[in-house]
């Protein structure tokens, strides 16, 4: 029977999505360990059911979980609590479930329940899929021919030793295609984040293009081609642009955000180019034009500042520029929720990464377990908020949940046209422009604050006359209130280091603390 998913629990730009190891999230049996380790802790999708009033304080609209098949049961000194390593396609893994909100059934089904309570609770949900791999020791399972052999990092090569299938196999293309739609129809899925996308051969997302984008249209599929570099945007856009992604992970951006804000490199070289000249590199944000070769459409894009797979959580690339306690530990704090200012404010659809709006740490060393951390729920009080002792928590969660209010209330920050004003190496000024709406956004990446105010041009060139007036009469700092200055036709700001101010025409009104 072909039922249609409701299209209100798709992926939009109205979304923010808040991404959980499963396990190290929460559950009622679940234990925590100071540190990591690689045994299985107990977190459940029941825990994130118990767990969904702290994520609607915080204002997420959408919860990413990691795969939910059954697993293997051990593989040597490890155990997949990541539940990356599946041996069974067609079933959930019984570790998963506690009984305290879900049947303890492994059918399908128990995942549509899951999907059905937190859409009452207005939670979209995405579901992390595997094609590319089993677990170790599954092979029995498939017939041998449905594997490659051999090689390692390139499409039919095996990573870190797991079963890699062959998708040129029509047996494993049939199967595979058949198990998603499995999922879809049984299991309620409307959101898929696929896994190792570059790995798994050509010819299937060609199949997936025909059996489930046609005949699910209202599936949306965020796919993970992990490409870091500036120089990788060709390569990602071809998944967008080519297989018919609705979506691909941002990590050129992620990468940009990092080496700017933290690590003190150029604005106008990683973000968006000055225009002073025609040879100038481009930045990240100029690859976005699809009539020069970019993006489809850039604001669909995922973006990030860190997750379960990348060398660092973003708090603890900021210890590492700035370690100590005092100014060191201050410096961090303000460089973190720079890097949260501009994940809010710059086009793409924001992605959270579990923690990381409570400065949760995480480090890869030989392995990914210390990336994937528990989650501190000791941290966090009876009004799903940081307790008043936890500075460093308390300071960038409120920053983090004010800034998901901010994307809320201005169409600008979801809907709007990206236009540069001023790239230079320590400053990056920018609107975002909706239909009714505007939003000016102003970055010093300096350590001092700006000396005078900067005369920031309404290039009339580049922006229509009826958003210069609105930007001249209409916005007000998003926290203090306080009135843009607009003269002759050039805003006129001034910023202190490592800060964001954004001036939109919903704002807050609030007095922020001396950090804020």
């Amino acid at each position: 029977m072909f039922i249609r998913p409701a299209m209100d629990k798709r992926i939009t730009q109205d979304d923010v999505i808040y991404f959980v190891v499963t396990d190290r999230f929460f559950g009622k049996n679940k234990r925590f360990v100071d540190g990591s380790d690689t045994s299985i802790h107990g977190g459940t999708l029941d825990g994130v059911i118990e767990k969904l009033d702290y994520l609607r304080h915080l204002g997420v609209t959408a919860i990413w979980v990691t795969p939910v098949y059954e697993n293997i049961r051990n593989a040597g000194e490890s155990e997949p609590y990541h539940y990356y390593w599946p041996q069974n396609f067609e079933r959930l893994d019984p570790r998963l479930l506690d009984g305290s909100h879900l049947p303890t059934c492994t059918d399908m089904a128990t995942f549509g329940a899951f999907v059905d309570k937190c859409a009452a609770r207005g939670m979209k949900v995405v579901l992390d899929m595997v094609v590319n791999h089993a677990g170790y020791g599954a092979t029995d399972r498939f017939g041998s021919d449905w594997f490659n052999s051999g090689g390692s990092g390139d499409i039919k090569g095996e990573l870190s030793g797991l079963p890699d299938f062959n998708h040129d196999n029509p047996q494993v293309l049939d199967y595979f295609i058949n198990n998603i739609e499995e999922w879809i129809t049984r299991g309620k899925v409307t959101n898929i984040r696929m896994d190792t996308v570059k790995h798994v051969e050509k010819k299937f997302w060609h199949f997936f293009k025909c059996q489930i984008r046609g005949k699910y249209p209202d599936v949306c599929l965020i796919g993970e081609v992990l490409c870091e570099g500036k120089e990788d945007v060709g390569t990602l856009l071809q998944y967008q642009n080519y297989h018919d992604f609705e979506s691909i992970f941002d990590f050129p951006l992620c990468t940009a955000l990092r080496s700017t804000f933290i690590y003190d490199e150029s604005l106008s070289h990683w973000l968006a180019r000055p225009r002073l000249n025609e040879n100038e590199p481009l930045g990240v944000l100029d690859d976005d034009n699809p009539f020069k070769g970019g993006y489809r459409n850039a604001n669909r894009l995922v973006t990030l500042l860190d997750n379960h797979d990348l060398q660092r959580r973003i708090m603890s690339h900021a210890r590492t520029k700035h370690p100590g306690e005092g100014a060191g530990l201050d410096w961090a704090i303000k460089i973190t929720k720079l890097c949260l200012g501009a994940l809010f404010t710059m086009r793409g659809i924001p992605q959270l990464y579990y923690g990381t709006e409570v400065g949760l740490e995480g480090w890869k060393a030989g392995d990914d377990r210390d990336l994937r951390r528990d989650f501190p729920w000791d941290v966090i009080g009876p009004d799903n908020r940081p307790k008043d002792r936890f500075r460093k928590e308390r300071e960038i969660f409120d920053w983090t949940r004010d800034l998901i209010r901010l994307r809320k209330q201005n169409e600008a920050l979801k809907y709007g046209t990206t236009i540069t004003l001023w790239s230079d190496d320590l400053v990056y000024a920018f609107l975002r422009i909706s239909t009714d709406d505007v939003v000016f956004v102003i970055i010093n990446n300096g350590y001092e604050a700006l000396p005078e105010p900067l005369g920031v041009e309404l290039n009339p060139a580049l922006i229509p006359q009826r958003v210069v007036e609105m930007v001249a009469k209409g916005l007000k700092h998003w926290r203090t209130g306080e009135p843009l200055q607009v003269r002759e036709g050039k805003v006129m700001v001034k910023v202190e280091g490592k800060t964001i101010e954004v001036y939109c025409r919903k704002s807050r009104g609030r007095t922020p603390s001396p950090r804020q």
